[in-house]
């Protein structure tokens, strides 16, 4: 299954009012489920070679620590990666970050670029706010669901 098709499914279930989403064709599949709390969903793809990877990926992250609490005032928000991919913080390599620390965002700005499979993917935020902690380094690889960005 390629990018622009699980891209297609992922605003398909964005656009509906289902919960979730599961497709197998040759050999391949991918089951997405929409987040309640509104947050992009992660999906999850398996072939007949990876099958036993998928629900490792998933004890993995049940078994990563949550962030703890901060003390803050506003509710915070995190944007999580919704693909595997090199994350990108600039537009291009010698041009300015798309956002840093202490800049305020509005809902639907592009604030980083995602590369996978040799597409860059641009990511958006959800809420608007102010961008408190950026957890994930430029230029490194990230998972599906791991959180980028915290706003508040």
């Amino acid at each position: 299954m390629d990018l622009p098709r699980i891209k297609a499914l992922i605003e398909l279930l964005h656009d509906s009012r289902l919960t979730a989403l599961e497709l197998s064709e040759d050999g391949d599949s991918i089951r997405l489920e929409r987040n309640p709390q509104g947050s992009v969903p992660a999906p999850t793809v398996s072939t007949p070679s990876t099958a036993s990877a998928a629900p490792l990926s998933a004890a993995q992250n049940a078994a990563s620590p949550a962030p703890a609490p901060k003390a803050a005032s506003a509710p915070s928000h995190l944007v999580k990666a919704p693909m595997q991919g090199i994350l990108h913080l600039t537009p291009a390599p010698d041009e300015a970050p798309f956002v840093s620390v202490g800049d305020r965002v509005e809902a639907e700005q592009v604030i980083c670029v995602i590369e996978a499979m040799k597409m860059f993917n641009t990511l958006e935020t959800e809420v608007a706010g102010r961008i408190v902690e950026i957890l994930a380094q430029p230029g490194s690889e990230v998972k599906a669901g791991q959180p980028l960005f915290r706003i508040e």
